[in-house]
């Protein structure tokens, strides 16, 4: 019995449930908005689906700044680190950091480009509108959709490094990470 503590003991206790339940939350907005961006800069005709990109792109952006409240309040599991524990940690605090800055960032960069090429009022959820920030000016509005376009390949990128990253840890280092993603 006492053996079967320690290895519960050593076993890395999983992320909170607020953690869990808002990372998963924004993993699905987050395929959502991907998708349908990369549809819309293709030119396929998205119908609301534009708007809800959009009010769901801002809605990220809330999310993240209530992840990293969460975050700092809540204690994460002790990790199993395999390989070089600097380098991943490294990686994993790297692509965390820029992920969350995109999350912040895109959103704004898409809210300006929208106003600037001529949208003043953009849906939000619950009937309410993002206000304008910018004035109507087309070809400005045109460039920023063009480094929002960039900057949603970015996050494409890192978002399949992300997962490319929890798929190494849980099925080549077999050291649960995901299961922590999962459960307590």
């Amino acid at each position: 019995m006492s053996e079967m503590s320690n290895d519960a003991k050593s076993e890395p206790r999983g992320y909170s449930f607020s953690l869990r339940a808002i990372h998963w939350i924004m993993a699905a907005m987050m395929i959502y908005v991907i998708i349908v961006g990369f549809l819309m800069g293709n030119g396929f005709k998205v119908g609301k689906h534009y708007d809800w990109h959009r009010a769901t792109g801002f809605l990220l952006m809330l999310l993240v700044f209530v992840r990293i409240i969460i975050a700092s309040v809540s204690k994460p599991p002790v990790p199993k680190h395999t390989g070089n524990k600097g380098l991943q940690q490294t990686a994993s605090i790297v692509v965390h950091r820029l992920l969350y800055a995109s999350f912040i960032i895109q959103p704004f960069l898409g809210w300006y480009a929208t106003n600037a090429w001529g949208v003043a009022k953009i849906p939000f959820f619950f009937g309410l509108t993002l206000p304008r920030i910018a004035e109507k000016n087309r070809e400005l509005g045109n460039q920023l959709l063009e480094y929002h376009h960039y900057l949603g390949l970015f996050i494409t990128a890192l978002v399949v490094l992300h997962i490319s990253a929890a798929l190494m840890h849980q099925f080549v280092w077999k050291d649960n990470l995901i299961r922590r993603m999962v459960k307590t």
